[in-house]
């Protein structure tokens, strides 16, 4: 592979210091937004929330679930699984 096509390096998700910014940024960012600014995956972040998905802060904000579901939809919604 090219470096170019190698996918970005992330570093190892700590509870004690990436659980308290999870929790006080989830449910009113993008979670893409979120990985990026603290250098982890996507993938990280939701393991977290579904650990704690009983848990008030592990819910999007309504207006955020709007905005984003009209962005899917202008862009063609979600993609239809293949059978």
């Amino acid at each position: 592979m090219k470096k170019k096509e190698q996918p970005r390096a992330t570093r190892r998700f700590r509870e004690a210091i990436d659980g308290p910014e999870i929790r006080r940024r989830y449910a009113y960012e993008p979670t893409e937004v979120i990985a990026r600014d603290m250098g982890l995956t996507v993938k990280q972040i939701m393991n977290y929330v579904y650990r704690h998905n009983t848990e008030r802060w592990a819910r999007k904000s309504p207006s955020l679930l709007a905005k984003m579901n009209s962005a899917n939809g202008r862009n063609g919604g979600r993609p239809q699984k293949k059978s």
